[in-house]
Protein backbone atom coordinates (compact mmCIF):
# COMPACT_ATOMS: atom_id res chain seq x y z
CA UNK A 1 0.00 0.00 0.00
CA UNK A 2 1.37 3.28 -0.88
CA UNK A 3 1.02 6.03 2.05
CA UNK A 4 1.31 9.90 0.55
CA UNK A 5 3.32 11.97 2.97
CA UNK A 6 1.85 15.13 3.62
CA UNK A 7 4.06 18.06 4.67
CA UNK A 8 4.73 19.03 7.48
CA UNK A 9 3.20 23.45 7.19
CA UNK A 10 5.75 26.62 8.13
CA UNK A 11 4.51 28.55 11.05
CA UNK A 12 3.01 31.50 9.65
CA UNK A 13 4.33 33.41 12.56
CA UNK A 14 7.80 32.73 11.92
CA UNK A 15 7.85 33.94 8.25
CA UNK A 16 7.07 37.63 6.66
CA UNK A 17 8.83 39.29 4.20
CA UNK A 18 8.07 42.33 1.40
CA UNK A 19 4.69 42.38 3.05
CA UNK A 20 4.36 38.88 2.29
CA UNK A 21 2.93 35.88 4.97
CA UNK A 22 3.22 32.53 4.36
CA UNK A 23 0.29 30.68 6.01
CA UNK A 24 1.11 27.11 6.03
CA UNK A 25 2.17 26.79 2.86
CA UNK A 26 -0.03 30.06 1.11
CA UNK A 27 1.32 33.51 0.62
CA UNK A 28 -0.64 36.30 1.06
CA UNK A 29 -0.54 40.20 0.69
CA UNK A 30 -1.81 42.10 3.21
CA UNK A 31 -4.53 44.35 1.82
CA UNK A 32 -5.68 47.72 3.55
CA UNK A 33 -8.93 47.66 4.54
CA UNK A 34 -11.95 48.58 6.67
CA UNK A 35 -14.22 45.71 5.86
CA UNK A 36 -16.95 43.85 7.92
CA UNK A 37 -16.61 40.61 8.43
CA UNK A 38 -19.54 38.50 10.28
CA UNK A 39 -18.40 35.51 11.84
CA UNK A 40 -21.32 33.25 12.41
CA UNK A 41 -20.53 30.29 15.06
CA UNK A 42 -17.91 30.67 17.42
CA UNK A 43 -16.63 26.90 17.69
CA UNK A 44 -12.86 25.91 16.59
CA UNK A 45 -13.42 26.86 13.28
CA UNK A 46 -14.92 30.07 13.78
CA UNK A 47 -12.50 31.87 16.75
CA UNK A 48 -9.49 30.01 15.48
CA UNK A 49 -10.22 31.84 11.73
CA UNK A 50 -10.95 35.24 13.34
CA UNK A 51 -7.63 35.56 15.66
CA UNK A 52 -5.86 34.23 11.59
CA UNK A 53 -7.64 37.34 9.89
CA UNK A 54 -6.85 39.53 12.65
CA UNK A 55 -2.97 38.93 12.30
CA UNK A 56 -2.92 39.15 8.52
CA UNK A 57 -5.68 41.59 7.63
CA UNK A 58 -5.67 43.49 10.80
CA UNK A 59 -7.53 46.75 9.07
CA UNK A 60 -11.20 44.06 9.05
CA UNK A 61 -14.11 44.59 11.92
CA UNK A 62 -14.76 40.81 12.87
CA UNK A 63 -17.82 40.24 14.36
CA UNK A 64 -18.55 36.39 15.79
CA UNK A 65 -21.73 35.81 16.85
CA UNK A 66 -22.25 32.65 19.72
CA UNK A 67 -24.54 32.64 22.31
CA UNK A 68 -21.88 29.46 24.12
CA UNK A 69 -20.10 31.58 26.72
CA UNK A 70 -17.42 28.50 26.37
CA UNK A 71 -15.56 26.71 24.08
CA UNK A 72 -16.30 23.03 23.96
CA UNK A 73 -12.97 20.79 23.39
CA UNK A 74 -15.14 18.53 21.44
CA UNK A 75 -11.80 15.99 20.36
CA UNK A 76 -11.87 15.66 24.03
CA UNK A 77 -14.91 13.90 24.73
CA UNK A 78 -13.42 10.43 23.80
CA UNK A 79 -10.33 11.32 26.52
CA UNK A 80 -13.58 10.97 28.66
CA UNK A 81 -15.14 7.99 28.50
CA UNK A 82 -11.28 6.92 28.15
CA UNK A 83 -11.08 8.16 32.03
CA UNK A 84 -8.05 9.66 30.91
CA UNK A 85 -10.17 13.45 31.18
CA UNK A 86 -11.68 13.29 34.59
CA UNK A 87 -13.82 16.53 35.00
CA UNK A 88 -15.84 18.53 32.64
CA UNK A 89 -13.14 21.58 32.91
CA UNK A 90 -10.78 19.07 30.99
CA UNK A 91 -12.79 20.48 27.66
CA UNK A 92 -14.52 23.68 28.62
CA UNK A 93 -12.66 26.85 28.93
CA UNK A 94 -13.83 30.64 28.56
CA UNK A 95 -13.80 31.83 25.05
CA UNK A 96 -11.87 34.90 26.11
CA UNK A 97 -9.14 32.39 26.77
CA UNK A 98 -8.47 32.82 23.00
CA UNK A 99 -10.37 35.49 21.33
CA UNK A 100 -8.29 38.29 20.36
CA UNK A 101 -9.14 41.39 22.15
CA UNK A 102 -10.36 43.91 19.23
CA UNK A 103 -12.94 41.18 18.04
CA UNK A 104 -16.16 41.44 18.60
CA UNK A 105 -18.16 39.19 20.57
CA UNK A 106 -21.85 38.91 20.20
CA UNK A 107 -23.60 36.64 22.49
CA UNK A 108 -26.66 35.34 20.01
CA UNK A 109 -27.37 32.96 17.38
CA UNK A 110 -28.13 33.68 13.59
CA UNK A 111 -31.39 32.40 13.41
CA UNK A 112 -31.71 33.74 9.81
CA UNK A 113 -29.76 34.15 6.82
CA UNK A 114 -30.48 37.16 3.98
CA UNK A 115 -27.44 36.98 1.41
CA UNK A 116 -29.05 38.94 -1.23
CA UNK A 117 -28.95 41.86 1.41
CA UNK A 118 -25.81 41.11 3.25
CA UNK A 119 -27.53 40.47 6.53
CA UNK A 120 -28.17 38.04 9.30
CA UNK A 121 -30.90 38.25 11.57
CA UNK A 122 -30.05 36.98 15.35
CA UNK A 123 -32.55 35.04 18.04
CA UNK A 124 -32.64 38.22 19.85
CA UNK A 125 -34.18 40.41 16.74
CA UNK A 126 -30.97 41.97 15.59
CA UNK A 127 -29.76 42.40 12.11
CA UNK A 128 -26.66 42.63 11.35
CA UNK A 129 -25.09 43.62 8.11
CA UNK A 130 -21.80 42.40 6.52
CA UNK A 131 -19.61 42.77 3.75
CA UNK A 132 -18.18 38.95 4.03
CA UNK A 133 -19.81 36.38 6.05
CA UNK A 134 -17.87 33.29 7.18
CA UNK A 135 -20.70 30.56 7.86
CA UNK A 136 -19.32 28.22 10.81
CA UNK A 137 -22.15 27.26 12.59
CA UNK A 138 -21.25 23.37 13.22
CA UNK A 139 -23.93 20.50 13.04
CA UNK A 140 -27.33 20.09 15.01
CA UNK A 141 -27.91 16.53 16.99
CA UNK A 142 -30.39 15.18 15.81
CA UNK A 143 -31.85 13.50 18.90
CA UNK A 144 -35.07 14.22 18.12
CA UNK A 145 -35.15 11.54 14.56
CA UNK A 146 -34.85 8.30 17.07
CA UNK A 147 -38.76 7.92 18.78
CA UNK A 148 -38.62 6.67 22.46
CA UNK A 149 -35.29 8.92 23.15
CA UNK A 150 -35.42 11.19 26.25
CA UNK A 151 -32.09 12.67 26.28
CA UNK A 152 -32.46 13.44 29.64
CA UNK A 153 -31.80 9.88 30.41
CA UNK A 154 -28.29 9.58 28.54
CA UNK A 155 -25.76 9.12 30.97
CA UNK A 156 -28.43 7.22 32.72
CA UNK A 157 -30.10 3.69 32.83
CA UNK A 158 -27.39 2.13 30.00
CA UNK A 159 -27.96 4.66 28.22
CA UNK A 160 -24.69 6.52 26.70
CA UNK A 161 -23.42 9.58 23.99
CA UNK A 162 -20.57 10.89 24.08
CA UNK A 163 -21.59 13.39 21.78
CA UNK A 164 -24.42 15.13 24.06
CA UNK A 165 -22.19 16.81 26.52
CA UNK A 166 -19.21 16.71 28.95
CA UNK A 167 -21.21 15.43 31.52
CA UNK A 168 -22.29 12.65 29.30
CA UNK A 169 -18.83 11.92 28.70
CA UNK A 170 -17.91 11.15 32.44
CA UNK A 171 -21.02 9.20 32.82
CA UNK A 172 -20.27 6.99 30.06
CA UNK A 173 -16.73 6.48 31.46
CA UNK A 174 -18.28 5.91 34.76
CA UNK A 175 -21.02 3.48 33.68
CA UNK A 176 -18.76 2.00 30.95
CA UNK A 177 -16.64 0.32 34.09
CA UNK A 178 -19.85 -0.61 36.13
CA UNK A 179 -20.76 -2.53 32.94
CA UNK A 180 -17.50 -4.05 32.81
CA UNK A 181 -17.45 -4.91 36.67
CA UNK A 182 -21.20 -6.64 36.20
CA UNK A 183 -19.60 -9.88 34.33
CA UNK A 184 -21.46 -10.33 31.83
CA UNK A 185 -24.16 -7.93 29.40
CA UNK A 186 -24.87 -6.77 25.78
CA UNK A 187 -23.64 -3.97 24.40
CA UNK A 188 -24.39 -1.79 21.07
CA UNK A 189 -23.13 1.09 19.39
CA UNK A 190 -24.54 2.79 16.78
CA UNK A 191 -23.65 5.14 13.87
CA UNK A 192 -26.08 7.45 12.03
CA UNK A 193 -26.70 7.73 8.47
CA UNK A 194 -25.53 10.92 6.65
CA UNK A 195 -22.76 13.06 7.33
CA UNK A 196 -21.46 13.57 11.08
CA UNK A 197 -18.49 14.66 13.16
CA UNK A 198 -15.92 12.77 13.74
CA UNK A 199 -17.24 9.57 12.54
CA UNK A 200 -14.60 7.83 13.96
CA UNK A 201 -16.03 8.42 17.46
CA UNK A 202 -18.34 5.82 17.55
CA UNK A 203 -15.41 3.34 16.52
CA UNK A 204 -13.36 4.81 19.16
CA UNK A 205 -16.35 4.23 22.11
CA UNK A 206 -16.44 0.20 21.05
CA UNK A 207 -13.34 -0.11 21.41
CA UNK A 208 -12.81 1.59 24.48
CA UNK A 209 -16.13 -0.45 26.27
CA UNK A 210 -14.18 -3.51 24.93
CA UNK A 211 -10.68 -2.77 26.65
CA UNK A 212 -12.84 -2.28 29.72
CA UNK A 213 -15.10 -5.32 29.03
CA UNK A 214 -11.42 -7.50 28.46
CA UNK A 215 -9.73 -5.89 31.33
CA UNK A 216 -12.39 -7.37 33.66
CA UNK A 217 -11.04 -11.31 32.73
CA UNK A 218 -15.01 -11.80 31.97
CA UNK A 219 -14.73 -10.73 28.05
CA UNK A 220 -16.23 -13.89 27.49
CA UNK A 221 -19.48 -13.22 28.95
CA UNK A 222 -19.79 -10.08 27.18
CA UNK A 223 -22.10 -9.60 23.15
CA UNK A 224 -20.44 -6.82 21.63
CA UNK A 225 -22.36 -5.46 18.69
CA UNK A 226 -21.42 -2.34 16.11
CA UNK A 227 -24.71 -1.11 13.93
CA UNK A 228 -23.88 1.20 11.35
CA UNK A 229 -26.00 2.77 8.32
CA UNK A 230 -23.00 2.35 6.01
CA UNK A 231 -21.40 -1.09 4.19
CA UNK A 232 -17.92 -0.35 5.81
CA UNK A 233 -16.73 0.50 9.62
CA UNK A 234 -14.58 3.05 7.83
CA UNK A 235 -14.62 4.78 4.36
CA UNK A 236 -10.90 4.51 3.57
CA UNK A 237 -10.36 0.73 2.53
CA UNK A 238 -6.91 0.06 4.21
CA UNK A 239 -7.77 1.91 7.76
CA UNK A 240 -11.33 -0.62 7.08
CA UNK A 241 -9.76 -3.68 6.20
CA UNK A 242 -7.34 -3.22 9.72
CA UNK A 243 -10.45 -2.58 11.81
CA UNK A 244 -12.27 -5.31 11.03
CA UNK A 245 -9.21 -7.82 11.68
CA UNK A 246 -8.69 -5.67 14.98
CA UNK A 247 -12.83 -6.59 15.67
CA UNK A 248 -12.44 -10.22 14.37
CA UNK A 249 -9.78 -10.67 16.98
CA UNK A 250 -11.73 -9.17 19.55
CA UNK A 251 -15.19 -10.58 18.89
CA UNK A 252 -16.37 -7.24 18.17
CA UNK A 253 -19.68 -7.97 15.24
CA UNK A 254 -20.83 -5.16 13.03
CA UNK A 255 -23.97 -5.33 11.65
CA UNK A 256 -24.37 -3.33 8.16
CA UNK A 257 -27.60 -1.02 6.55
CA UNK A 258 -29.00 -0.48 9.93
CA UNK A 259 -30.04 2.83 11.13
CA UNK A 260 -31.49 3.32 14.82
CA UNK A 261 -34.90 4.57 14.21
CA UNK A 262 -36.64 3.61 17.97
CA UNK A 263 -35.37 3.37 21.37
CA UNK A 264 -37.03 1.69 24.24
CA UNK A 265 -35.21 2.21 27.92
CA UNK A 266 -37.87 0.48 30.15
CA UNK A 267 -37.15 -2.76 28.10
CA UNK A 268 -33.67 -1.95 26.97
CA UNK A 269 -34.19 -2.34 23.39
CA UNK A 270 -33.21 -0.25 19.97
CA UNK A 271 -35.02 -1.01 16.90
CA UNK A 272 -32.73 -0.84 13.59
CA UNK A 273 -34.73 -0.03 10.18
CA UNK A 274 -32.92 -2.46 7.31
CA UNK A 275 -32.01 -1.09 3.87
CA UNK A 276 -35.05 -3.54 2.61
CA UNK A 277 -37.26 -1.30 5.19
CA UNK A 278 -37.47 -4.14 7.67
CA UNK A 279 -36.57 -3.41 11.53
CA UNK A 280 -34.89 -5.53 13.46
CA UNK A 281 -34.75 -4.96 17.45
CA UNK A 282 -32.11 -6.30 19.80
CA UNK A 283 -31.85 -5.58 23.84
CA UNK A 284 -28.80 -4.02 25.45
CA UNK A 285 -27.54 -3.39 28.86
CA UNK A 286 -25.25 -0.69 27.37
CA UNK A 287 -26.28 1.64 24.40
CA UNK A 288 -24.04 4.31 23.04
CA UNK A 289 -25.62 6.46 20.40
CA UNK A 290 -24.19 8.70 17.89
CA UNK A 291 -27.18 10.69 16.42
CA UNK A 292 -28.12 11.46 13.48
CA UNK A 293 -26.85 15.01 12.56
CA UNK A 294 -27.70 17.86 10.29
CA UNK A 295 -26.69 21.39 9.47
CA UNK A 296 -28.20 23.69 11.53
CA UNK A 297 -31.92 24.95 10.88
CA UNK A 298 -30.61 28.89 9.88
CA UNK A 299 -28.56 27.32 7.14
CA UNK A 300 -30.54 23.80 5.96
CA UNK A 301 -33.50 26.67 5.53
CA UNK A 302 -31.60 29.68 4.08
CA UNK A 303 -30.55 30.39 0.05
CA UNK A 304 -27.21 29.34 1.31
CA UNK A 305 -28.28 25.54 1.84
CA UNK A 306 -27.19 23.04 -0.64
CA UNK A 307 -30.60 21.41 -2.63
CA UNK A 308 -28.69 18.29 -4.38
CA UNK A 309 -25.91 16.95 -3.31
CA UNK A 310 -25.22 17.73 0.42
CA UNK A 311 -29.07 18.32 0.74
CA UNK A 312 -29.00 21.02 3.62
CA UNK A 313 -25.49 21.80 3.91
CA UNK A 314 -23.34 25.07 3.21
CA UNK A 315 -23.06 25.51 -0.59
CA UNK A 316 -19.54 25.61 -1.07
CA UNK A 317 -16.57 24.87 -3.56
CA UNK A 318 -15.12 21.78 -2.00
CA UNK A 319 -11.33 23.48 -2.65
CA UNK A 320 -11.70 27.13 -1.86
CA UNK A 321 -14.31 27.05 1.00
CA UNK A 322 -16.29 30.17 -1.50
CA UNK A 323 -19.88 30.20 -1.92
CA UNK A 324 -20.90 28.73 -5.37
CA UNK A 325 -24.06 31.70 -5.55
CA UNK A 326 -22.51 33.84 -3.17
CA UNK A 327 -18.63 34.79 -3.77
CA UNK A 328 -18.52 37.21 -0.20
CA UNK A 329 -20.01 33.98 1.58
CA UNK A 330 -17.34 31.14 2.88
CA UNK A 331 -17.79 28.58 5.29
CA UNK A 332 -15.62 25.75 7.13
CA UNK A 333 -16.07 23.04 9.45
CA UNK A 334 -18.93 21.01 10.36
CA UNK A 335 -21.34 23.39 8.21
CA UNK A 336 -19.84 22.54 4.84
CA UNK A 337 -21.24 21.14 2.10
CA UNK A 338 -17.86 18.43 1.10
CA UNK A 339 -17.28 14.95 0.99
CA UNK A 340 -15.51 14.42 3.66
CA UNK A 341 -14.05 16.85 6.44
CA UNK A 342 -16.18 17.25 9.70
CA UNK A 343 -12.84 17.06 11.91
CA UNK A 344 -11.17 19.96 14.12
CA UNK A 345 -8.30 18.41 11.67
CA UNK A 346 -9.94 19.67 8.97
CA UNK A 347 -10.79 23.10 10.24
CA UNK A 348 -6.97 23.42 11.33
CA UNK A 349 -6.46 23.05 7.18
CA UNK A 350 -8.67 25.08 6.19
CA UNK A 351 -8.68 28.22 8.41
CA UNK A 352 -5.34 29.61 5.77
CA UNK A 353 -7.40 28.90 3.03
CA UNK A 354 -10.50 30.80 3.42
CA UNK A 355 -7.64 33.72 4.92
CA UNK A 356 -5.72 33.27 2.33
CA UNK A 357 -8.91 33.50 -0.37
CA UNK A 358 -10.42 36.41 1.38
CA UNK A 359 -7.29 38.46 1.17
CA UNK A 360 -7.65 37.13 -2.50
CA UNK A 361 -11.06 38.75 -2.97
CA UNK A 362 -11.08 41.71 -1.20
CA UNK A 363 -8.26 42.86 -3.45
CA UNK A 364 -9.76 41.32 -6.66
CA UNK A 365 -7.82 38.91 -7.65
CA UNK A 366 -7.86 34.92 -8.15
CA UNK A 367 -8.50 32.56 -5.47
CA UNK A 368 -5.75 30.11 -5.78
CA UNK A 369 -5.54 28.64 -2.37
CA UNK A 370 -6.85 25.03 -2.16
CA UNK A 371 -8.16 22.66 0.48
CA UNK A 372 -7.26 19.38 0.13
CA UNK A 373 -9.60 17.43 1.50
CA UNK A 374 -7.42 16.80 4.76
CA UNK A 375 -8.89 15.39 7.76
CA UNK A 376 -7.36 13.02 10.56
CA UNK A 377 -8.75 10.52 13.06
CA UNK A 378 -6.67 9.40 16.12
CA UNK A 379 -8.53 5.61 16.23
CA UNK A 380 -8.33 5.10 19.56
CA UNK A 381 -7.85 1.02 20.25
CA UNK A 382 -7.77 0.92 24.16
CA UNK A 383 -6.27 3.12 26.46
CA UNK A 384 -2.94 3.10 25.87
CA UNK A 385 -2.81 2.39 22.07
CA UNK A 386 -4.17 3.79 18.81
CA UNK A 387 -3.45 4.67 15.20
CA UNK A 388 -2.84 7.78 13.48
CA UNK A 389 -5.42 7.86 10.65
CA UNK A 390 -4.79 10.96 8.52
CA UNK A 391 -6.32 11.09 4.90
CA UNK A 392 -7.77 13.57 2.22
CA UNK A 393 -10.03 13.67 -1.19
CA UNK A 394 -8.63 11.09 -2.69
CA UNK A 395 -9.71 8.19 0.06
CA UNK A 396 -6.34 6.89 0.52
CA UNK A 397 -3.80 7.13 3.79
CA UNK A 398 -1.79 10.72 3.63
CA UNK A 399 0.84 11.05 6.81
CA UNK A 400 2.84 13.91 7.88
CA UNK A 401 5.04 12.18 10.14
CA UNK A 402 8.10 9.68 8.66
CA UNK A 403 6.49 5.98 7.93
CA UNK A 404 8.52 4.63 10.63
CA UNK A 405 7.52 6.63 13.35
CA UNK A 406 4.33 6.33 12.94
CA UNK A 407 2.64 3.89 10.88
CA UNK A 408 -0.88 4.58 10.55
CA UNK A 409 -1.77 0.50 10.35
CA UNK A 410 0.22 -0.12 13.45
CA UNK A 411 -1.69 -0.51 17.12
CA UNK A 412 1.10 2.38 18.94
CA UNK A 413 2.03 3.97 21.95
CA UNK A 414 2.99 7.00 20.25
CA UNK A 415 0.08 7.65 18.39
CA UNK A 416 -1.90 6.93 21.70
CA UNK A 417 0.66 9.61 23.74
CA UNK A 418 -0.40 12.12 20.59
CA UNK A 419 -3.84 11.78 21.11
CA UNK A 420 -3.40 12.16 25.07
CA UNK A 421 -0.95 14.60 25.20
CA UNK A 422 -0.34 16.30 21.86
CA UNK A 423 -2.96 17.08 20.22
CA UNK A 424 -4.96 19.40 22.49
CA UNK A 425 -1.88 22.32 22.58
CA UNK A 426 -2.11 22.26 18.67
CA UNK A 427 -5.62 22.67 18.99
CA UNK A 428 -5.25 25.87 21.14
CA UNK A 429 -2.62 27.10 18.84
CA UNK A 430 -5.16 26.92 15.71
CA UNK A 431 -7.72 28.74 18.37
CA UNK A 432 -5.56 31.58 18.37
CA UNK A 433 -4.69 31.88 14.82
CA UNK A 434 -1.70 29.34 14.16
CA UNK A 435 -1.78 26.75 11.76
CA UNK A 436 2.15 25.43 12.08
CA UNK A 437 1.08 21.53 11.15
Amino acid sequence: MNIKRRTFLTGAATLSAAGLVSLGGCQINTPTTSAKVVIAGGGAGGTGLANMLKRYLPGLSISIIEPRPQHWYQPGQTLLLAGVYTEAADVLSPHTDYLDSDINWIPDSVTEFLPDTNQVVTASGATIAYDYLIVATGLELRYDLIEGLDTREIGHNGIHSIYFSPEAGLASYKEALAFASRGEGRGVFTRPQGPMKCAGAPLKATNLVEYFVRESGQRNNYSLNYYTSEATLFSVKAFNQKLNEIWTERDITAHYGRVLTAVDSQNKTASFTKTDGSVETVEWDFLHIAPPMSAVPAVRNSELADNTTFVGYLEVDRYTMQHKHYPNVFGLGDSVGTPIGKTAASVKSQIPVITENLSALIQGQPLVAKWSGYTSCPMILDVGHAMLWEFDYSMEPVTALPFEVVDPLSESKLAWVMEKSLIKPVYDLMLHGYTPI
